[in-house]
């Protein structure tokens, strides 16, 4: 008899894309019988010996592990050579792709070590095949035959006993892999991690889960510890693949943020017991948000989600949160709103903030963080488009504003007063028409005021003190007539300020204060009449201060000093009318004339500052109850009230009705501090102002 190898050949589509696979093998089961004899030629269920030798290459250069023997097939009494790949360890790597575990992978054998192991058994062995030189006859094979097919019949007939038994015709043993019970905790945890490691590479953080002390290895240890919960967590639904990410994202996060000594919310040691408004839990984690008072008597809960689970809103403002914000709160992709000012956030806005598309409010104000500000992942071509809040003052942020913010059109709160941003102001903020308020005082913003700031209708408080911007007040700016704060003190504006001022009829604080301004103080300021602070001061403005003043009743504040005002002091500035200004400062000017003789007639007068112009006359009496600066109604009874004359060309004799009030002999009285020129001068004489009451004597 003829001794036979079995070749049982199975290729499947299931092998590894990192594999040496060869598609042109790509086909069903096929056995192929060989038997051999005594002359240097053989019958194989081929068509010829050169797709013999092809089929013995793809044996040899396949990634799959094989066996030999030179006895029967396997099916008939285990022996055989058979193409195999082992399941029983098969997994998933953190990388993404299958590979077979340790146990089950060899070293690549060279084609030339394999035909010498497996078709050259030795003599000693038990698997001698016979005495042809097996390795010989395949080197003779024609190399050059690849179309040759494989046929599918059965061993060649041939004078020699067939074997006693068919070889069998599909593999004994499946060689897909196969899925491990979701019920072991086994699969639970390597799906989990596996889920994990989809989260980091869209975030960013694969490098942190090799570090066993970062927040991303701490949270891993504590999700998958839930596998062995009761009841545990579930990685095989798809449907909670979303929700299991999220749990994942926030327990980074309260890693990173120092969770164990949070105001609320803290769960130190991470207790599965915790009862609601805790972190860390083996509660659902829409329970974990505590409920919390505010100040004004109302209440917010720190974490809320919608129906289906997802983290819809966190709140954390004021929680003693020190750390970064970790860029797994890019998994939070259902979240519309992210508070967290007043705390100690540090570092940079995570990129994979542009990955929660339903974000509407970004609020970190108050912590210290740094970095660029404006980062394209989320304000750029393809970044967040529902964006209504974005909130960072305070903090040490850099960069630009970059074009592309004009895309936030949905934007009506852009804050991000006192950092270190630098640049122009785009002209692509005329997009943001819904625009509320656009705070960006105390940066390094320079260039001009662009004229697309008009296209803002709904703007309502723009702050831009203490930056660099130059130029004029475009005419355009003006047409905000919903405007109610404007504040532009101490930049180098110049030019005037226009007439159309007056037809920002709901304004409430203008502040152009600290600029190079000039001109004069246009009349039609007066129809402000919901006014309540007028900042001029510092400036260049000429002519007189505007009698139409004295119909803005609600002005609390007014103050045009150290400009170059010249004419009277308008009476109508101390009009019982005037029933709320307390502060009123004209000093540092060219005023001429005498002190209204109505001055004391101002009915909540705190603090008036007259010095330094060329004021001339005497001090006018204060007839009974007037000029009580704060009375027995006052909201500052304990604050100190000034009078401020010194340096003007006033004489006379302070009347005693001052006095009285000056040493609260009069209830209600508290003139803390009053200047005059009430000194001798160096050359002799009496001094200008007799005054037995001043704190303080000018020459």
């Amino acid at each position: 008899s003829v001794p036979s190898i079995y070749l049982d050949i199975t290729i499947t589509d299931n092998i590894s894309s990192s594999s040496n696979y060869n598609p042109s093998f790509d086909c069903s089961t096929k056995s192929i019988p060989y038997k051999s004899t005594s002359q240097k030629s053989a019958s194989m269920g081929v068509k010829s010996t050169g797709a013999a030798l092809l089929v013995a290459k793809a044996i040899l250069s396949s990634p799959i592990e094989y066996s030999a023997s030179a006895n029967k097939p396997k099916a008939i009494d285990g022996g055989g050579l058979r193409r195999k790949r082992s399941t029983a360890n098969f997994r998933s790597d953190k990388q993404g792709q299958h590979a077979l575990s340790e146990s089950s992978s060899r070293r690549r054998l060279s084609i030339d070590e394999d035909l010498q192991r497996f078709f050259l058994p030795t003599k000693e062995g038990n698997g001698i095949i016979d005495e042809i030189d097996m390795r010989e006859l395949l080197i003779q094979m024609n190399l050059d035959l690849p179309s040759m097919s494989i046929m599918t019949q059965g061993p060649t007939k041939i004078s020699t006993p067939a074997p006693t038994k068919p070889p069998s015709p599909v593999p004994t043993e499946s060689l897909a892999p196969t899925l491990t019970s979701c019920d072991n905790p086994g699969t639970c945890e390597n799906r989990l991690r596996d889920q994990i490691y989809e989260v980091s590479v869209r975030v960013g953080t694969v490098d942190a889960l090799n570090d066993p002390n970062s927040p991303q290895s701490r949270a891993t240890a504590w999700i998958v510890e839930e596998c062995g919960a009761d009841p545990p967590i579930d990685p095989c639904d798809v449907s909670l693949l979303n929700l299991n990410e999220q749990r994942y994202a926030l327990a980074v996060m309260y890693f990173s943020l120092n969770g164990d000594n949070w105001n609320q919310g803290a769960n130190p040691g991470q207790d599965a017991s915790a009862p609601a408004g805790q972190w860390m839990s083996g509660l659902n984690y829409c329970e974990w948000g505590a409920n919390v008072a505010g100040e004004d008597g109302s209440s917010y809960n720190q974490l809320v989600c919608d129906e289906s689970g997802n983290v819809l809103n966190l709140n954390l403002q004021s929680n003693n949160m020190v750390g970064p914000i970790a860029p797994e709160i890019g998994a939070l992709k259902y979240m519309t709103s992210y508070i967290s000012f007043f705390n100690a956030q540090s570092g940079p806005i995570p990129t994979s903030l542009g990955l929660i598309t339903p974000l509407q409010t970004f609020d970190v104000e108050s912590n210290n963080m740094e970095g660029e500000l404006f980062k394209p992942e989320y304000c750029g071509p393809n970044g967040l488009k529902e964006l209504v809040n974005f909130r960072a003052s305070l903090n040490n942020f850099v960069g630009s504003i970059p074009t592309d913010i004009g895309q936030w059109t949905k934007l009506q709160n852009l804050w991000f007063a006192d950092n270190e941003v630098t640049g122009t102001l785009p002209s692509e903020l005329g997009n943001c028409v819904e625009m509320g308020a656009f705070l960006f005082y105390s940066n390094k913003i320079d260039g001009t005021l662009p004229t697309e700031l008009g296209n803002m209708n709904s703007l309502t408080w723009i702050d831009m003190e203490d930056n660099d911007v130059v130029g004029t007040i475009p005419e355009e700016f003006y047409s905000n007539l919903e405007l109610e704060q404007v504040i532009f003190k101490n930049n180098t504006l110049t030019g005037t300020l226009s007439e159309k001022v007056g037809d920002l009829t709901s304004l409430t604080t203008l502040w152009v204060s600290f600029n190079e301004l000039t001109g004069s103080i246009p009349s039609t300021i007066g129809n402000c009449v919901n006014m309540e602070e007028l900042e001029l001061q510092n400036n260049g403005f000429t002519g007189t201060i505007p009698t139409e003043l004295g119909n803005i009743q609600t002005i609390e504040f007014i103050s045009v000093e150290q400009n170059e005002l010249s004419g009277t002091i308008p009476t109508q500035l101390f009009d019982p009318t005037l029933g709320a200004l307390r502060i009123l400062y004209i000093n540092n000017n060219q005023l001429t004339g005498q002190i209204p003789e109505n001055y004391g007639q101002a009915p909540r007068l705190k603090d008036l500052w007259m010095n330094d112009n060329l004021l001339s006359g005497t001090l006018p009496i204060i007839a009974e109850g007037e000029f009580l600066f704060l009375d027995a109604l006052s909201l500052c009874a304990s604050c100190v009230e000034e009078l401020l004359i010194n340096n003007n060309d006033i004489t006379g004799v302070v009347d005693e009705s001052l006095c009285l009030i000056r040493n609260n002999t009069v209830p209600g009285g508290q003139l803390g501090v009053f200047h005059a020129d009430c000194q001798p001068p160096a050359s002799g004489g009496p001094p200008q102002i007799q005054c037995s009451c001043c704190t303080a004597c000018f020459e």
